[in-house]
């Protein structure tokens, strides 16, 4: 992808602007960010809303999807018994919200643990790949809407976007440029450390450079939004 930083960062606004106006799924995504991580926490969820969730995931890029794919984990997640579904979500709040927070013993000065098993979002994202269909990138997207200021979706434009916006030598995590297939534990990490690059040199949050980064992509590619 033919794009850089310094095409991004004087036209934040204009990217952000040009998402809420749109992208036609940014009214309930939005509504989604403010409501569900409270929801999820407190228990006061249906099926549905976790399923929407997974519908959002392949839908918002409907285009580039296998639709045989899609609708096999779509249905899978759907037929999950509502006890085994809330059980791996309270897993993986529990995962997040436990003692120690994100990071667990890494020194808060120096670099992030390897993928170990014992990071907060790694027992997450095992948690919410137990359910069903969900592999690591569906799962990625549970988990955003668990804790969207933390965490990010990831799927290949996202990728895209930021290993090429991180290309640049002041980021330390760069990313291939070639998306995982699958996409791994290991591979979400470099992805969640370029992220964390970006949201400090644009001065935005998750959200924000969420819309940030589909602009961007729908821009260089010519792909709606």
């Amino acid at each position: 992808m033919d794009v850089s930083l310094a095409d991004v960062a004087g036209r934040v606004d204009d990217h952000v602007e040009t998402y809420r106006e749109s992208a036609p799924f940014y009214p309930v995504e939005s509504e989604a960010i403010a409501s569900l991580p409270a929801a999820f926490r407190a228990g006061e969820y249906g099926n549905r809303d976790v399923e929407w969730v997974v519908r959002w995931y392949f839908r918002r890029a409907v285009t580039d999807v296998d639709h045989a794919e899609r609708r096999a984990v779509e249905d899978a997640v759907a037929d999950t018994e509502p006890r085994e579904l809330r059980g791996a979500m309270w897993d993986a709040v529990d995962a997040l919200d436990g003692e120690g927070g994100e990071g667990g013993e890494d020194d808060e000065d120096g670099p992030p643990a390897e993928p170990d098993g014992n990071r907060p979002h790694h027992r997450a994202l095992d948690a919410l790949s137990q359910i069903p269909g969900v592999d690591v990138g569906v799962a990625s997207a549970l988990l955003w809407f668990l804790a969207p200021e933390e965490y990010l979706v990831v799927g290949e434009r996202e990728w895209a976007v930021v290993a090429a916006l991180t290309a640049g030598a002041q980021f330390e995590a760069r990313l291939d440029d070639a998306y995982p297939e699958p996409m791994t534990v290991e591979a979400y990490d470099r992805y969640l450390d370029a992220v964390a690059g970006l949201t400090d040199r644009l001065g935005v949050d998750r959200w924000r450079l969420y819309m940030v980064i589909r602009s961007v992509d729908a821009t260089a590619t010519g792909r709606s939004l």
